[in-house]
């Protein structure tokens, strides 16, 4: 059950795109802008690390094989030939 009230300020512009835009997707305006935050909020969350970070499981031999390939010379022997 929702208990809190939160205010905000914008602009008449923002007022009126965000009535548009809830009734585009049958909610209401405070319907469409609790989901927004939730899913502002819960990226934030998912955010913490890289993508590497998060996946690094599925590269288990990243330290292994050739290092940076544009800093070695003979890789770029021919290229843009």
């Amino acid at each position: 059950m929702l208990t809190e009230t939160l205010s905000i300020k914008v602009s008449k512009a923002e007022k009126n795109l965000l009535r548009r835009t809830a009734a585009q997707h049958k909610s209401s305006p405070s319907r469409l802008l609790r989901d927004a935050l939730q899913a502002v909020l819960a990226g934030a969350v998912d955010a913490q690390g890289s993508l590497l970070d998060k996946h690094r499981h599925l590269f288990t031999h990243l330290d292994q094989g050739p290092g940076d390939l544009s800093t070695n010379s003979e890789h770029l022997r021919d290229f843009g030939k």
